[in-house]
């Protein structure tokens, strides 16, 4: 069944390639059309962390999401030669008493110990930054580097798929033939510019833009990302990405002022330092009004399906729901009730 599937995939970030590799995995013959803008991989800083600190809670669905991201990047990695998934260690600074209690509370809790390391005193007395409340090490904690992923991918579809680089144009799809060829399905992944799409526009596409700042620090650890109102990434060199803003609603990717004296206001809460600004960067986020992604099939066009809406925790979804999409479009399996498209 899966050899007669020709899916002409919309859009090249991280969900159309990321579906792009499952379905080839499962044996599709795979088309990409990508404009080479991409607006939201390229600038994410993709750290996987898989606690919401506000609540001190497990992020959505995260038990299933660790294993198989691990697999996922790890099984890639092996199949190219490169190099671009790590572990990085994640510290978090607490904000006040009450998120170092609710921490204490939760780090012996069977259901978090994966995710949190016990405290100790020189958690407790961390001097690495300003350090009023104590901080928490987190466990399972990664970095994708997003460039070489993606290159990574594109790698994988050229050899056993095909990738065309030009913009897609919506007039030119008649039912499932596409300049000239025909496909069995069409798979939209545009990222934001699913704003712009005839048929899946009636979905709550929420674009969020985001700020990121590469610095230069003397003060900041190379060994470890440090989180309070604000990430931290190093890079090597005494440089790091630091972010990010959120600019709900808008879909402009153009970087601002008022996004670099955010972050740095931010940043100021971890080191006391007058820190260098190398580079700034703007991105527009995939976002849904009720945070789930949008994954399935248009309710009056059978060969039209939709995998967009990620938003920023995208590079820990992405594996696992691009997989449960190729099982929902090969094998006709169900999608997770909370991404399926029935629920507007």
């Amino acid at each position: 069944m899966s050899s007669k599937k020709h899916v002409l995939i919309i859009g090249a970030g991280l969900s159309g390639l990321s579906v792009a590799i499952q379905l080839i995995r499962k044996g599709a013959n795979v088309t990409v059309v990508d404009n080479l803008e991409n607006h939201s991989s390229r600038v994410a800083a993709a750290m996987i962390n898989p606690l919401v600190f506000r609540r001190m809670t497990k992020g959505w669905r995260v038990d299933e999401f660790i294993p198989a991201l691990k697999h996922f990047y790890q099984s890639i990695e092996a199949e190219t030669g490169a190099k671009f998934f790590s572990f990085i260690p994640i510290r978090r600074l607490f904000s006040s008493e009450h998120e170092a209690e609710l921490w204490k509370k939760k780090q012996n809790d069977d259901r978090f110990t994966t995710y949190m390391e016990p405290t100790t005193p020189e958690d407790q007395n961390y001097d690495k930054a300003i350090n009023l409340f104590g901080s928490g090490r987190l466990k399972n904690t990664y970095f994708v580097d997003a460039k070489v992923f993606l290159a990574s991918c594109k790698k994988i579809v050229k050899e056993k798929g095909q990738l065309i680089q030009a913009a897609f144009v919506y007039s030119e799809l008649n039912e499932t033939s596409y300049q000239g060829i025909d496909y069995t399905d069409i798979l939209f992944c545009e990222g934001y510019l699913g704003i712009n799409n005839p048929w899946f526009s009636y979905l709550p596409l929420d674009p969020t833009k985001g700020e990121v700042l590469t610095i230069r620090s003397e003060k900041l650890p190379e060994d470890e990302s440090l989180n309070r109102k604000c990430f931290n990434l190093p890079l090597g060199n005494k440089l790091f990405k630091v972010g990010s803003t959120i600019d709900w609603g808008n879909p402009t990717t153009h970087a601002t002022k008022e996004g670099r004296e955010e972050i740095l206001k931010k940043l100021s809460l971890l080191i006391d330092e007058k820190v260098e600004v190398v580079d700034q960067q703007a991105g527009v986020r995939p976002g849904s009004k009720d945070r789930r992604p949008f994954i399935g099939t248009h309710p009056k066009h059978s060969n039209y399906h939709i995998f967009n809406g990620l938003g920023s925790k995208g590079f820990m979804l992405a594996p696992l729901l691009s997989e449960e999409f190729a099982g929902y479009l090969i094998d006709g399996e169900e999608v997770h009730p909370e991404t399926a498209l029935n629920r507007f």
